[in-house]
């Protein structure tokens, strides 16, 4: 039996502690979008496996503009995909990017395991892999009923470092920009900063694969 972040409770409590101490509190992390963290990454010959696409396929657009080497895997019945399940992939197709994208959320802790241990395999040598859920210091962005696990900043830097990626960044994004108002902009950012919200109701995470790597950090 595969072992569970959530019974690792030391290493959870470190890897918890080293995200503060690297990155800070949820105000201290950058705004940035998943496009310009995706295109960042893209070459002509980058190879890309998007888990969770979804129908629309938010990202193909952009990462065909600069590769032509996108794939894509989900298992909702209504959309086309080249892989439905990381088992329906060759032995001998290796990415140089992966995207979990607003999916992570939607797993148990130990399918999300599941998933980032597949996509970690199925990396190339120092290969990427970008993820985005729900930013859980939102006020309101976890009301989804298809929603089973909230992934705070923390939890979401533990569940990579547990699976042996490193960690080069984490920020938040939003759909919509702060208001430009003064009066609002004061009033929103003196609510987040007295209740530990935040206005940006999504975080994304990038790491690397380090080679040679043990999923599993021993103590």
């Amino acid at each position: 039996m595969t072992e569970s972040l959530a019974h690792s409770w030391n290493r959870l409590m470190k890897w918890r502690s080293e995200c503060f101490r690297r990155f800070g509190s949820i105000g201290n992390f950058p705004i940035k979008t998943p496009d310009d963290e995706i295109s960042s990454f893209l070459q002509s010959n980058t190879k890309v496996l998007d888990i969770g696409a979804g129908v629309n396929k938010p990202f193909e657009r952009i990462i065909r503009v600069v590769t032509p080497l996108y794939y894509c895997l989900d298992t909702d019945p209504d959309g086309v995909f080249d892989f439905r399940s990381f088992s329906e992939i060759p032995e001998n197709l290796s990415f140089d990017l992966v995207i979990a994208n607003q999916m992570l959320e939607h797993l148990t802790v130990q399918d999300a395991m599941d998933v980032v241990m597949s996509a970690f395999s199925k990396l190339s040598r120092s290969g990427k892999l970008v993820a985005t859920v729900p930013n859980t210091a939102h006020p309101v962005r976890q009301r989804d009923i298809s929603h089973i696990t909230p992934w705070g900043a923390n939890d979401l830097y533990s569940l990579l470092r547990f699976t042996g990626f490193e960690i080069d960044g984490i920020s938040r994004y939003n759909k919509f920009p702060l208001t430009s108002d003064p009066l609002k902009r004061w009033v929103v950012e003196t609510v987040c900063a007295e209740f530990r919200m935040d206005w940006c109701d999504s975080l994304m995470i990038t790491g690397t694969k380090q080679i040679p790597a043990d999923p599993v950090e021993r103590i």
